[in-house]
């Protein structure tokens, strides 16, 4: 049977491409409904919502969705990606009555396609990457942005300390076990020193972290029980071969003096 060609098996309007994915949200915005008021909130949404579009604009990101509060954009780079949450980051620590926003940063290869009407400057953008960047996002605390290793790697050797006006400091929080994803995540942080938390991710029923000796050096989970079969296993080997070389090094005692 022949086959198709490949043209013919996916939907020409789709593309495939790599991109660095971001999530942010605004901390507690519902508390301070109940305490300051929907109007006064409202105002501050919209104010949260001009940085978020200067920004991205300043970066090179494209703003796919907006949610409450919350934004949905992609950058072609990792480190365009971290430039912008930091700076937006810094914006907020600078607006003293704007509250805290919370962003996760991931990358991954997505598809792609024209938006309502064919509007190609706000594409629809799907796939497992997507999820993995808003989860991360969720992990994140007030004033925070986490990332996949991924993005760290790629973009700490890229971007500009000139930018800033103190130290951007990179933190490593291990591996997370996020709900739905059968591979754990290493969550790493990037902040300006004096104005992130620098506190480790939130935890709760869709994230937990991953003890050390349940990851191997690859990433993946290594079951305690395995762990401690390889230790035992390790210990018995050690045990026979010292018991194989100690009698080696006694000296030779004949039957005779033994008798004396």
């Amino acid at each position: 049977m022949a086959r198709k060609p490949l043209s013919k098996m996916t939907d020409q309007s789709t593309s495939s491409r790599i991109l660095t994915l971001v999530f942010t949200d605004l901390a507690d915005s519902t508390a301070l409904k109940t305490s300051r008021g929907d109007h006064v909130v409202a105002q501050l949404i919209e104010r949260h919502r001009a940085l978020v579009r200067r920004v991205a604009a300043e970066a090179g990101g494209r703003i796919i969705d907006w949610a409450g509060d919350g934004c949905f954009l992609t950058f072609e780079t990792p480190s365009a990606a971290v430039t912008f949450s930091l700076t937006l980051q810094l914006a907020h620590f600078d607006t003293p009555d704007l509250p805290g926003v919370r962003i996760g940063v991931h990358m991954g290869e997505v598809s792609e396609q024209p938006g309502p009407d064919g509007d190609n400057a706000k594409p629809n953008v799907e796939g497992l990457a997507v999820d993995l960047a808003a989860r991360i996002g969720g992990l994140a605390r007030p004033a925070q942005v986490l990332m996949s290793a991924a993005v760290a790697n790629n973009a700490r050797q890229r971007i500009d300390p000139g930018l800033f006006p103190q130290a951007v400091r990179w933190e490593t929080y291990g591996y997370y076990e996020l709900k739905g994803f059968d591979e754990p995540l290493e969550i790493r942080e990037a902040g300006v020193e004096g104005v992130a938390s620098f506190v480790a991710p939130s935890t709760g029923e869709k994230a937990r972290p991953v003890p050390r000796l349940q990851t191997s050096h690859r990433g993946h989970r290594m079951p305690i029980a395995a762990a401690s079969f390889i230790l035992i296993g390790a210990l018995f080997a050690s045990a026979a071969w010292l018991g194989g070389l100690l009698p080696n090094l006694m000296p030779n005692v004949d039957d005779a003096s033994l008798a004396a």
